[in-house]
């Protein structure tokens, strides 16, 4: 690793206070391309053209280095080796051809035509988590509805019962720390987690294959079952990623949309008296993704050694894309830390990646946030922050609430 010239030595562990993340990341867009961290041991790229290059840059990979079985205690060895063959077979971390393999199998079930055709359960849904809020007082966002939404829609779109939605919310916690929260042992509580929805996955296809439906689970089924060759390992993996990455963006981005909308009473008023106008609903899910982004960082890492922007970046190294930084750099954004719901560009957004990996659920989340928004809103029209004090998950890869209370004034 060189690191010729003068750089910044930040800990992305502390970038920064999570809750306002941009005044630090857009010093750092500032002074360089790129910048080395040596508390964190990783490149840190910051500015829009840079980060979405990052994601192309056949120079990096996605696939990341796990330690070896032998490296933990001899009783939990088989809980950590079901956990590192799982990840592995992400189709979010893997490399072509296998990447391009399984999402072409996932795409079947994720067309356009899919989404959309799952609108009316997603109203169904969202009616029902609303009759159930108090029409007045204090609620948790979170607990009540940015959380069992779309773990309701992803259950539903994989073919899951919902009576695995509790165990999921502690899963997909457990998961998401292995995916970026610094500490000295992220291993364990994903290893665990990953073992237990296994084994309930194990189980649960075993019944789906004896009576086959018509979700995605199904289609898994029958991949692994046909010509396409997908192995017991990457169905269920794959399985896995799907529960969990399928519900924590849009949770993540439901209650960060809320609360940006709320801190921005004009912009709330726009939408309000534009509820029945799909086009501006979907401009300020845009812009929601944009200024206020679930996604904060994308891990790469160096496949060869090569040379960028005057340093030289080593195999093995690190590379941080930050795609909030990206979001909010005005070279590519006219003012990018104004939310503004009319904003014409919004949707160049990388708020899902960029590239080959870019996010399949995409697609859904926008559906999701294009559903719930508009009902909230109409349910509650005198819908306020009940404090703005916020804690933010202790994760650099994925930002979010663990809790949000708001307060619901009168209902309709």
């Amino acid at each position: 690793m060189n690191t010729a010239g003068p750089p910044i030595q930040v800990n992305p562990n502390l970038i920064p206070d999570m809750a306002d993340p941009i005044p630090l990341l857009q010093r750092l867009q500032e002074e360089d391309h790129i910048h080395w961290s040596g508390d964190a041991g990783a490149w840190m790229i910051t500015r829009y053209d840079d980060v979405r290059a990052g994601f192309h840059d056949r120079r990096l990979a996605v696939s990341r280095p796990m330690p070896a079985p032998e490296r933990f205690e001899e009783e939990f060895r088989e809980i950590y080796r079901a956990y590192r063959n799982s990840l592995q077979t992400w189709m979010v971390i893997s490399e072509p051809p296998d990447h391009t393999r399984l999402r072409t199998l996932a795409n079947r079930g994720l067309t356009p035509t899919a989404i959309e055709g799952l609108r009316p359960q997603i109203s169904e849904i969202v009616d029902g988590l609303l009759a159930d809020m108090p029409a007045s007082g204090d609620f948790d966002f979170v607990k009540s509805f940015a959380y069992p939404l779309p773990a309701a829609v992803i259950a539903l779109l994989i073919g899951v019962p919902t009576t695995i939605l509790h165990d999921l919310h502690r899963w997909s916690d457990d998961i998401a720390k292995g995916l970026g929260a610094p500490g000295e042992d992220i291993i364990r509580p994903p290893a665990y987690a990953t073992y237990e929805m296994t084994a309930y996955l194990m189980d649960f296809i075993a019944a789906r294959r004896a009576n086959p439906q018509d979700a995605i689970i199904d289609l898994l089924i029958a991949a692994r079952d046909g010509d396409d060759r997908m192995s017991t390992d990457e169905l269920i993996g794959n399985l896995i990623l799907f529960l969990f990455a399928g519900h924590e963006t849009t949770m993540n981005l439901l209650s960060s949309g809320v609360r940006t909308l709320l801190r921005h009473p004009e912009q709330m008023q726009d939408l309000r008296d534009n509820l029945n106008d799909r086009s501006v609903v979907a401009g300020a899910v845009e812009e929601i993704l944009r200024y206020d982004g679930a996604l904060f960082m994308l891990m790469r890492y160096a496949a060869q050694d090569f040379e960028w922007h005057g340093r030289g970046i080593s195999k093995g190294d690190k590379i941080f894309l930050y795609c909030l930084a990206a979001n909010h750099d005005w070279r590519k954004f006219e003012q990018p830390d104004r939310f503004d719901i009319r904003r014409p560009d919004s949707k160049q957004h990388i708020a899902f990646g960029y590239g080959p990996h870019f996010c399949l659920g995409g697609p859904l989340a926008r559906l999701e946030m294009e559903v719930a928004l508009p009902a909230l809103l109409r349910r509650f029209p005198k819908l306020s922050l009940a404090h703005d004090d916020v804690t933010w998950r202790n994760n650099m890869s994925l930002r979010g609430q663990p809790a949000m209370q708001l307060r619901t004034g009168a209902g309709v």
